[in-house]
């Protein structure tokens, strides 16, 4: 059976942007949310490493997009892969900046480009206005891929081995201007994967 997986590579800023996620603004907020959730030190260290410059609100929001979807949806892949299906995993890393506002690649952008209705005003919080030419051409080519995968099983890039470690069979979407569409993720976000297999991921319970 094939299985095709994508997450966006800033799941969790969207529900801070819509106010359903507690700001975490100070070193103290943070190591609470750590200690609630039961992730490691070495963890939370290791995405400030790899974000030196960022706020510590972005540090708590990498750690919340991993483990809530992040982590989630490639360990889902890898598992399907292991079981000798055929699993094909991507990532939505497009963002835009308009009117002073930065639209992130946030939970539920990606939807919209994969289905092609990206002239939707309903859809136009998510990715931030009207689209333009880039976005069309994204969209194009990922409502291919997901078309193709229907159709036929193969969205047209490589399958996981069993493991998404270096990124090698994964598809990342962005624009044209914003890199090749199917190179490997950015070094910062392919290495929160290996501090996530470092730390363990946590089971969540209500």
């Amino acid at each position: 059976m094939e299985l095709l997986v994508c997450h966006t590579t800033e799941e969790y800023w969207l529900l801070d942007a819509v106010g359903s996620s507690a700001k975490i603004t100070t070193e103290e907020q943070l190591a609470v949310f750590a200690a609630d959730f039961g992730l490691p030190a070495s963890l939370v260290e290791g995405h400030r490493e790899r974000l030196p410059d960022a706020p510590v609100l972005d540090v708590h929001l990498a750690l919340h997009s991993g483990l809530l979807f992040a982590e989630y949806s490639a360990r889902l892949a890898e598992a399907h892969a292991r079981a000798g299906g055929r699993a094909f995993l991507a990532r939505f890393d497009r963002r835009r900046d308009r009117t002073g506002r930065r639209v992130r690649a946030w939970h539920c952008a990606d939807i919209p480009f994969a289905f092609g209705n990206l002239h939707e005003e309903s859809v136009h919080f998510l990715v931030g206005g009207p689209p333009g030419e880039a976005d069309e051409e994204l969209s194009r080519r990922m409502t291919g891929a997901w078309a193709e995968f229907a159709a036929h099983g193969d969205p047209g890039w490589g399958p996981l081995d069993g493991s998404a470690r270096s990124g090698g069979a994964v598809r990342v979407w962005r624009t044209a201007a914003e890199g090749p569409a199917g190179g490997a993720a950015s070094g910062v976000r392919e290495g929160f994967r290996d501090l996530w297999r470092t730390a363990g991921l946590p089971l969540l319970a209500p």
